[in-house]
């Protein structure tokens, strides 16, 4: 594991739950561009509070998996980069969704609610 997996693995984390986050602010906003904004910034926050979970685990994971020798020093410097890419794809995963629930028809999303069935 590169050091460059640990940070498709933080992005793609950050971009599914980013996206989790962000559908539900994209949905209460309705349809303006202010609910995509709020989605995306949602999302950043969401990204990167996964990476700063997720990014120096898997460093460490990476260096006791390839060497002897396990440092915090490793997993430290991985965490500054996987802090940026988990932000910015938490952004993007939160504009994406965002952005296909404002172009998609309200209904779509339309929570409908179980009856209880009637007694004759």
């Amino acid at each position: 594991m590169t050091d460059v997996s640990i940070y498709s693995i933080v992005a793609v984390i950050a971009a599914l739950l980013a996206m989790i986050a962000g559908r539900v602010f994209a949905l209460e906003g309705g349809k303006h561009f202010s609910s995509v904004l709020a989605a995306a910034y949602v999302g950043a926050g969401v990204g990167l509070m996964s990476s700063v979970l997720i990014g120096p685990l898997l460093a460490l994971v990476a260096q006791y998996l390839n060497a002897a020798s396990t440092t915090w020093f490793d997993a430290l410097d991985v965490a500054g980069t996987t802090l940026f890419w988990g932000t910015l794809a938490g952004a993007a995963g939160g504009l994406a969704v965002g952005m296909v629930v404002m172009a998609l028809p309200s209904t779509w999303f339309r929570r409908t609610e179980a009856r209880p069935p009637t007694s004759k």
